[in-house]
C-alpha cells in the first residue's frame, strides 16, 4: 500500500510539472522573436500628435492609446484629426469596437461602416477597417469619426496603423502569434476527440465525456479567435464573428458545468442543477432579445461574469470537497494504481480561474497597448487565454488517467473473477465456472465425466502433498489428451468434467482409451504415484429434451459403474 500510494504522489508530482515545461515552451517558442520577419514589417503606428474633437471641445497633442474617453452614450460623436505625410499605395488600418466609423482623407470622405446599423439602432459589429488611401504621395490630413453604437462600449481609441494591406496582416498575426497558436491548438484537439468519439461510439463504447470535451474545447478555440479578431482577417462576417465572441462567452459557464456533470454526476445537488437551468436559459434568452432588438447581447457581459462567480463560489466547495473524499477511497482501494484523475481536473479548473482573475485584475488597473510594431518577447500573452489551455491539457490527462484506471480496475477485476472461478491447484475452471458454461449449452454436445481413482487413499497414506501432485499430473495427461475439448473443469477433489460441444462417438471412445493408454505410460516410469481413472461419457441426443443436468447424470452413472469394476 505504502508503494503504491508513493508512485500515486510520483505520477501526480511528476505530470504537472511536464505540463507546466509544456506550456513555458509553447509561450517561449511562439513569443519569440524568430516568429516575425522584421523588426516592425515596414510599417507605421500613428499613434501621437492627434487631435480630438468632443462635445464642443477640442484637445491638441492627444495620444490615442492614453485617451481615456470614459463614459460615452449611445449617438455620441468622437472625431480625431492628423495632418502626416503618406506614400504612394498605403492602407490606413484601425479598429472600431461597436461604433459607425467615417474616414475623411482632406476633407472627403472615403470609407464608412456601421452607419445603417445606427441609424436603425441595430448592432454594430467590432471591426478591423482597412482603407486603401491611395492619394499623390504627399501630407494630407485624416480625419476619423466615430459615432458610438453603445452606451459606454468602449474605454479608449485604436492607434491607426500606416503601411502596405499585406505587411499590416502580416503584422497583426505576428502580434496574435501566442492567442492564434493556443486557439488553433485547441480547435485541431476539438476535432480530434470529436474523431476519437465517433469511433468510440460505432464501437458501441461510452463516448460521452470526450463528446462534451471535444465541445467544450472548440468553444475555447472559437471565443480566442473571435476574441481577438482573428477570425475578421479570414473571413467577412463581421456580425457572426462578433455575436460568436459573445455567445461563446455566455455559453462557456454551461459547457463547463456539463463538462463537470458528465465526470462527476453524483455530485451534482438541487442548486448545482438549478445553476446548469440558468446556464442554458441566460444565453437563449439574451439571443431572443437581441435578435428581437430589445437588448443588444454585448449588455449583459458583467451580468454573466457575476453569475459564473456566484456559480464557482456554490459548486467548488461541494465538488472539491467529493472528489478529496473519493482520491483517498481509491488510494486505498487495490484497484487504482495511477492516481485519482480527479486531481488534475481540479487542478486545471482551479489555475483557469486563477490565471482568469489575474487578467481580470491586470485589466482593471493596467490598459495594455496594443502595439502591432512591438516585437518584444511577449506581444499579447493572455493569461485567460493560457488559462484555457492549461485546463484543457489537464482534462486530457484526466480522460488518459482514467482510462488507464479503469483498465487496471477492470483487469485487476478480471484477476480476481478468474480466482473465484478458477482451480487454483490445477488452474482449470472449477465447479462455479463449470455450472455457469452448462447454462450455455444448447444443441449437440457431449460430457465427459472422469474421476480420479484412489486419491483419498493416497492423501491418508501419504499426505495430501503427494495427493495434490497426483492431482497435478493427471491434470497435465487431460490437458493433452482432451486437448479439442471445448471446456476442462476440475468439479471436486478428485472430479473432473469434459465438454465437447459437438457429438462424436468415435472421438469420445478414443479419447477415453488414449487416456488409460497415458496413464499407464505414466505409471511405468513413476516411483511414487500411480494414476487410475473412472470415465463415463454422455451425449445431448440420449436424454428428451437434451436438459445438461440429465446428460450429466447419465455420463456421471457411467463413470460410477467403471468405478465400480475398477474397485472390484
Amino acid at each position: 500500500m505504502i508503494e503504491r500510494r508513493r508512485q500515486i504522489l510520483i505520477n501526480r508530482y511528476f505530470i504537472l510539472p511536464m505540463l507546466m515545461i509544456f506550456m513555458t515552451v509553447v509561450v517561449l517558442a511562439f513569443g519569440g522573436k524568430w516568429f516575425t520577419s522584421s523588426s516592425n514589417f515596414s510599417i507605421s503606428r500613428i499613434d501621437d500628435g492627434w487631435s480630438v474633437f468632443r462635445g464642443g471641445i477640442t484637445s491638441n497633442d492627444v495620444t490615442l492609446s492614453k485617451y481615456n474617453i470614459g463614459k460615452s452614450k449611445r449617438g455620441e460623436r468622437i472625431s480625431i484629426s492628423k495632418t502626416f505625410f503618406i506614400p504612394e499605395h498605403n492602407t490606413l488600418m484601425f479598429r472600431s469596437n461597436l461604433q459607425a466609423v467615417e474616414l475623411l482623407v482632406d476633407g472627403k470622405i472615403k470609407y464608412s461602416y456601421g452607419l445603417d446599423e445606427l441609424e436603425k439602432g441595430k448592432f454594430i459589429p467590432k471591426r478591423y477597417n482597412m482603407v486603401d488611401i491611395n492619394p499623390q504621395a504627399g501630407r494630407h490630413n485624416i480625419m476619423i469619426v466615430y459615432t458610438m453604437g453603445e452606451d459606454n462600449s468602449v474605454e479608449n481609441l485604436s492607434p491607426v496603423y500606416l503601411g502596405h494591406r499585406s505587411l499590416l496582416m502580416q503584422s497583426f498575426f505576428s502580434y496574435n502569434r501566442i492567442s492564434m497558436f493556443i486557439g488553433s491548438f485547441l480547435v485541431v484537439y476539438s476535432c480530434i476527440l470529436f474523431a476519437l468519439s465517433i469511433y468510440l461510439a460505432l464501437t458501441r463504447r461510452t463516448a460521452s465525456q470526450i463528446y462534451i470535451g471535444a465541445n467544450f474545447s472548440m468553444l475555447l478555440g472559437c471565443y480566442i479567435f473571435a476574441r481577438n479578431d482573428i477570425l475578421w482577417f479570414i473571413g467577412s462576417h463581421d456580425e457572426f464573428f462578433s455575436m460568436m465572441e459573445y455567445l461563446s462567452f455566455y455559453l462557456i459557464p454551461l459547457a463547463f458545468s456539463i463538462l463537470l456533470y458528465s465526470t462527476h454526476p453524483d455530485l451534482f445537488k438541487r442548486k448545482q442543477r438549478i445553476f446548469i437551468i440558468i446556464n442554458i436559459v441566460f444565453p437563449i434568452m439574451l439571443l431572443l432579445l437581441h435578435v428581437i432588438g430589445i437588448l443588444h447581447i454585448n449588455r449583459m457581459v458583467n451580468v454573466a461574469g457575476v453569475l459564473c462567480f456566484i456559480e464557482i463560489i456554490v459548486i467548488m466547495p461541494p465538488l472539491y470537497g467529493a472528489i478529496v473524499k473519493k482520491q483517498k477511497s481509491n488510494e486505498e482501494s487495490e484497484l487504482y494504481y495511477t492516481g485519482d484523475a480527479d486531481y488534475y481536473l481540479v487542478f486545471g479548473f482551479i489555475t483557469m480561474l486563477i490565471f482568469s482573475f489575474l487578467e481580470i485584475i491586470i485589466g482593471a488597473f493596467y490598459n495594455p497597448d496594443i502595439n502591432f510594431t512591438d516585437t518584444k518577447l511577449f506581444p499579447s500573452l493572455d493569461l485567460l487565454e493560457m488559462g484555457m489551455l492549461f485546463f484543457m491539457l489537464c482534462y486530457f490527462v484526466y480522460y488518459f488517467m482514467n482510462g488507464i484506471n479503469h483498465m487496471s480496475a477492470d483487469r485487476v477485476k478480471k484477476q480476481l473473477e478468474g480466482m473465484a472461478y478458477t482451480d487454483a491447484l490445477t488452474g482449470l475452471l472449477n465447479r462455479a465456472a463449470c455450472n455457469q458454461y452448462f447454462a450455455t449449452l444448447t444443441g449437440d454436445y457431449t460430457i465427459v465425466s472422469l474421476d480420479l481413482d484412489k486419491l483419498k487413499v493416497v492423501n491418508d497414506t501419504f499426505g495430501h502433498t503427494v495427493g495434490d501432485k497426483m492431482i497435478i499430473a493427471f491434470t497435465k495427461l487431460l490437458r493433452e489428451v482432451y486437448v479439442d475439448s471445448d471446456m476442462i473443469a476440475r468439479t471436486g477433489g478428485d472430479e473432473f468434467v469434459v465438454v465437447y460441444k459437438k457429438i462424436d462417438r468415435e472421438a469420445c471412445e478414443a479419447c477415453a482409451q488414449k487416456l488409460q493408454e497415458e496413464m499407464r505410460k505414466y505409471n511405468k516410469y513413476s516411483k511414487d504415484i500411480t494414476l487410475g481413472a473412472s470415465v463415463g461419457f454422455a451425449y445431448s441426443d440420449e436424454v428428451q429434451g437434451g436438459r445438461y443436468q440429465d446428460v450429466f447424470a447419465k455420463a456421471d452413472l457411467r463413470m460410477y459403474e467403471m468405478k465400480g469394476v475398477h474397485h472390484g
